[in-house]
């Protein structure tokens, strides 16, 4: 049983990947196939991480996808016999690791406290006695669920790394986004048109502003936007259509959007409250 939690939790999968250049040119040659940060790797499938002679860790990034669960390649690059060699491991990270063995460890003394005490009385005591169980069948279940989705992932790494390390010629990074080029722009595509949708309900706001909505008895009672609504509808709009294309920009646009829209509510509530105690006091 220990030995089959260590394997599901704990587990790792040894790779090896050998090298047709040098030393310097391998690194060089990983390197120039990946990125570094997951935020430049907004636009596509993509292999992001660290390369250096001593310390290789990559990951596949898919654009708005997140996943705690998936493994990644750790190793690093090794002589052998006159012959480059970069070895290492498909696993979790050491954190996941130990969340999850902290996690299910806490549930199972739980349990055992609950089987091994005195059970309370209470009407709903079968619960309480179940609910460390169900909390460990549902942490194995997070972790399977992760893993499936991730199933493709150390193939998928292993393709880029060795067309980084085995073929001829310069190697780009657009050359290893081709698998599942299905799966990413469907993700793409709904941001986009979500976006898309958010601009268009900005248009009609601002064509509509004119007219007094339920509850208003002056034009004192509405927003004074003036033309901030056709503003934010051309910025969401024009980072709708950066998104659709795979522009970088676009995604640092949305996430510098999403941070001012967050300010903007914040100040809007200082300013109604501020109000509201001013009309109060007088």
């Amino acid at each position: 049983m220990i030995r089959w939690f260590s394997d599901f939790v704990c587990g790792s999968t040894p790779a090896e990947f050998r090298s047709t250049y040098g030393l310097v040119e391998s690194v060089e040659r990983l390197r120039g196939a990946t990125k570094r940060s997951v935020f430049s790797a907004m636009g596509e499938t993509t292999a992001v991480g660290k390369v250096s002679e001593a310390s290789v860790r990559l990951q596949r990034v898919i654009p708005m996808v997140g996943n705690s669960f998936k493994p990644f390649f750790i190793g690093r690059f090794e002589m052998r016999d006159g012959k480059v060699v970069l070895a290492g491991r498909f696993t979790m990270l050491l954190l996941v690791k130990v969340f999850m063995t902290v996690w299910l460890g806490i549930a199972a003394v739980g349990g055992f406290v609950m089987l091994l005490g005195e059970r309370p009385r209470a009407p709903n005591a079968g619960f309480f006695v179940l609910q460390p169980f169900v909390m460990i069948a549902g942490g194995f279940a997070v972790v399977a669920v992760g893993k499936w989705f991730a199933r493709n992932d150390a193939a998928w790494l292993s393709g880029d790394i060795e067309r980084a390390l085995a073929s001829p010629g310069p190697v780009a990074p657009s050359m290893l986004s081709d698998a599942d080029a299905g799966a990413v722009p469907m993700t793409l595509k709904g941001t986009a048109l979500f976006l898309a949708a958010s601009g268009m309900m900005a248009v009609v706001s601002g064509l509509t502003m004119n007219r007094l909505p339920l509850g208003a008895t002056s034009a004192a009672d509405l927003p004074q936007l003036g033309n901030w609504s056709f503003v934010y509808a051309g910025i969401v709009l024009a980072l709708a259509l950066g998104v659709w294309r795979r522009r970088p920009w676009a995604w640092q646009g949305v996430f510098g959007l999403l941070v001012l829209s967050g300010c903007w509510s914040d100040l809007c509530d200082v300013r109604d409250a501020n109000g509201h105690g001013s009309a109060g006091g007088r």
